[in-house]
Parts: structure tokens; C-alpha cells; sequence
């Protein structure tokens, strides 16, 4: 039987009942997901950097120092506070409670970082979400995007189609500098194209 689709008390639930429920501490393939997500953020320096989802932190320690400010959103408060504990030396982090897509900041944003979350989320809220990360990037930043391949019974939208729905939405407005297919997950970044003046 399929399971219940996750929702945000769900994740909460989740994190309450273990702090780190996919080892994102200590997994080896954890580990060069990370490497792989951050050779498509890239060697530049960005001004103000977005991680959408970012759980109990892991991955915005590795962020943190391609940012002079890096926000990083999540909707479980058991999550945040652990992600706080873990980033409470990185003076330029700061965290807050956001359920998306409703909650979506304003921006700019010069780095958008969206892992392992397009599948939660349903097919319009992804659809809107979408259209708003490419609103809020400015000219010249980066959108970059990791997410598993294969289905699993609590996601909202089967996770193949719900990474191909994103690249097709990004690719139309923005430019794809950077894909990397694996098995299990694909990660890909894409550059918001300048405007040119006249």
C-alpha cells in the first residue's frame, strides 16, 4: 500500500523522532552528493545565497563560505534548531521557517540552491514555485537543482518527472551550465541571462 504523501508535520515528525533521518552526517553517498552539488554551485563568490530545504544544516556549512549572506529556509522547526546549533559559528548564515511555495522570499538572490524537495511538493505548488525562484534570481545568478531519480512512496510527484518538469521550466528562461547525470539523482545549474541595455 502506498504510503501517505509528506507533509510539513510530517517532516517535523520525522526529525523529532531522529534529528538526522537520512545520515546526511556521516552517509558516504550523502557526502559526494554534496561534492557533486557543489562543483555545480561553482567557484564563484556570491553576494546573497537561498537554500530551499536545508533540513539540519549539513549541506549550508558548505555553502556558507560562497556566500557573503546565505538564508536557509525549512518548515520543521526541530530541523532549524539543529541546523542553528550547527551553523552557530558562520556569522553569515541565517535560517527561518518557510513553507513553500507560499513562504518564498523576495529576493534577489545571486544562489539558489534546491535539493531534494521538488518532489514533496504538489504539481502546481511545484509549477509555481518554479516560475518564482526564476523571479527572484538576479541577472547573472545561479539556480542549481539535485534531486533523486527513483520513486518512493511518500513523495507528491513521481521524483523523475518532478526534476524534468524543473529542468524544462528553467531551461526556458535561463541558461544550463552544468548537468551530471547519476543513477540514483541528476543535479544541474542554470544562469539567469543579463539583460542587455540598449
Amino acid at each position: 500500500m502506498r504510503k501517505r504523501v509528506i507533509d510539513a508535520a510530517g517532516f517535523e515528525a520525522k526529525f523529532q523522532q531522529d534529528i538526522d533521518p537520512w545520515n546526511y552526517s556521516h552517509s558516504r553517498f550523502e557526502a559526494y552528493k554534496r561534492r557533486v552539488l557543489m562543483r555545480a554551485v561553482g567557484d564563484r563568490q556570491f553576494a546573497r545565497g537561498l537554500e530551499l530545504a536545508c533540513a539540519i544544516g549539513e549541506t549550508t556549512r558548505f555553502l556558507a563560505p560562497r556566500c557573503l549572506r546565505l538564508l536557509g529556509l525549512d518548515s520543521s522547526d526541530t530541523a532549524l534548531r539543529e541546523a542553528r546549533r550547527r551553523t552557530a559559528s558562520l556569522a553569515n548564515v541565517s535560517l527561518a521557517r518557510a513553507l513553500l511555495p507560499v513562504d518564498m522570499p523576495s529576493g534577489p538572490f545571486d544562489l539558489i540552491v534546491a535539493s531534494e524537495i521538488f518532489y514533496y511538493l504538489r504539481p502546481n505548488d511545484l509549477r509555481l514555485l518554479l516560475l518564482r525562484l526564476e523571479r527572484v534570481t538576479s541577472p547573472g545568478g545561479r539556480i542549481v537543482i539535485l534531486h533523486h531519480l527513483h520513486d518512493f512512496d511518500d513523495a507528491a510527484i513521481l521524483p523523475r518527472m518532478a526534476q524534468l518538469t524543473a529542468m524544462r521550466s528553467l531551461g526556458r528562461r535561463m541558461a544550463l551550465v552544468f548537468q551530471q547525470d547519476e543513477a540514483r539523482f541528476q543535479a544541474a545549474a542554470f544562469v539567469k541571462r543579463k539583460r542587455i541595455s540598449s
